[in-house]
Parts: C-alpha cells; sequence; structure tokens
C-alpha cells in the first residue's frame, strides 16, 4: 500500500512540472485487461490498522443492523410495471411527503433501478432496509408544471415506467400513453403538480428528464431509506405488520 501511494504521489509531481506539450504528446502502447474475483483470497495481509478500526465498530454496527425494527406479512419483491415492494416504497413517500410539507402534495415517484434487494416476509431487520436502499438518495419535493407531467407519463408510456402511488392511473397501449388520471381527474396542463420524489430523479438520473423541469425544490432532509425505516418502526409500535398490494395502477395493453 504504501509504494502504492509513492507511486501515485510520483506520477502527480511529474505531471505538475513536466512541461504540458510533454504531457500531451501522443503515446503509442497496448494493454491487456482480465476480470479479478473479487473473494475471500483478497482477505489475506490486510493493513493492521485498517483491520482494527472495522474491529473496533463491527461489533456496535452489527447490533444496530441485525436490530429487528417490523414484521412483513409477505415477501415484497420490485419488479415492473408494479410489484409489491414498488408500491409499498411509492405509497410510502406519498404519505412522508404530505406529512412533511405544509402544501399539498399531490402523487409521488421513485425508481426501481434504487430497490436492491428483496423485503422478506416475517421479522425485517434494520440492515435488510439498507440493504433495499443502499443508496443516498433524500427525499425532495417538486414544484413541475401540468405540462411536464404529461410529459413525465408519455415517457413512461414510450419507454419504461418508474414506481408512483396508488393515487395515479396510468393506461398504457401499444407503447403510447392511453390515458393517465391523478385523484381522478385527468391532468391539468395549466396546473402546477407537486411531486414527492428522490434527488437523483429530480437531476434527470433514469432517464426521468420531465422533472428537470421543476420550477420549485423542497428540500426534507430524510433519506428514503431513514423514512422507510421510520414508517416500519411506527407501524411497529402500533402492532401492525408491513403490507403492501397490487392496485393495477398500471395497465398495459398491447
Amino acid at each position: 500500500m504504501r509504494k502504492y501511494i509513492i507511486f501515485l504521489t510520483t506520477l502527480l509531481v511529474l505531471q505538475a512540472v513536466l512541461p504540458l506539450s510533454l504531457i500531451s504528446q501522443e503515446r503509442n502502447f497496448t494493454f491487456k485487461a482480465t476480470r479479478v474475483l473479487m473473494d475471500s483470497t483478497w482477505d489475506k495481509n490486510n493493513e493492521p490498522v485498517v483491520n482494527s478500526i472495522i474491529d473496533f465498530y463491527k461489533p456496535e454496527m452489527d447490533r444496530i443492523m441485525q436490530q429487528v425494527i417490523g414484521e412483513s406479512e409477505s415477501e415484497m419483491r420490485s419488479s415492473r410495471p408494479e410489484s409489491l415492494l414498488s408500491n409499498f416504497a411509492a405509497d410510502l413517500l406519498l404519505d412522508f411527503g404530505r406529512e412533511k410539507s405544509a402544501s399539498h402534495v399531490d402523487f409521488s415517484l421513485t425508481n426501481f433501478g434504487g430497490l436492491r434487494a428483496a423485503l422478506p416476509k416475517g421479522p425485517v431487520r434494520r440492515y435488510d432496509i439498507f440493504s433495499i436502499f443502499p443508496f443516498e438518495n433524500y427525499v425532495v419535493i417538486l414544484d413541475v408544471p401540468g405540462s411536464s407531467v404529461r410529459k413525465l407519463f408519455d415517457s413512461f408510456a414510450r419507454n419504461r415506467v418508474e414506481a408512483f402511488s396508488h393515487n395515479v392511473q396510468l393506461e398504457i397501449k401499444g407503447g403510447a400513453l392511453k390515458d393517465v388520471l391523478i385523484d381522478g381527474e385527468q391532468i391539468d396542463e395549466s396546473k402546477t403538480y407537486r411531486i414527492v420524489t428522490i434527488d437523483f430523479l429530480m437531476s434527470g438520473g433514469d432517464n426521468v428528464l420531465a422533472l428537470k423541469d421543476a420550477t420549485a425544490v423542497e428540500q426534507t432532509g430524510a433519506l428514503i431509506r431513514d423514512a422507510v425505516i421510520a414508517k416500519i418502526e411506527s407501524l411497529t409500535a402500533k402492532k401492525k405488520k408491513i403490507t403492501s398490494s397490487i392496485t393495477r395502477r398500471v395497465k398495459i395493453e398491447e
């Protein structure tokens, strides 16, 4: 490790002192790439200092992560166009946004790519929630023009849907938008809609470009993972299980 650091430092120094023309000269070289299996063989010869840091924090971290925070009525997996896990996450987001914001929130939206594991049936540990939501995605509430909301659902029809709350009904026919209702009403393109989502999508992540048209952003300061944990702990305190259902919020015709 020490030799590697010295090597990198030398390279940085050379780049700083060599003429730019020399650095930018065309170089002819060949290389060979191979896949390196990341398995237990790499556990050998670890740095003692790193090991000591890990050993110091691991017992307390294990205690926290293995703590059971709730119980799920069924196993929940994620799949398009809707699933138990994606519906659970999206509906939870809507409730969270409406609790946090002083103004009405119209619907919620999150991405399937952010759901990285299944929620087990039975006891649910804090570790399970970190496995499902491993990314540092913050919950935000966006003001989005109605015309851009229509663009959002049109892109879902043409490309692929993402997860949204139960109060939205989307119909797709032949790869095109047939109809979309929000709280039972057609989209009003002159209206501004308030959408609770994650900052990854706000910036156009997963090609959800319509959200980049947002005219205002309300930061909640909460990670989606923390919002989920708080909801589960609230259910547990009320002696309720984690539940979800398929509501046919997405209907697809060939």
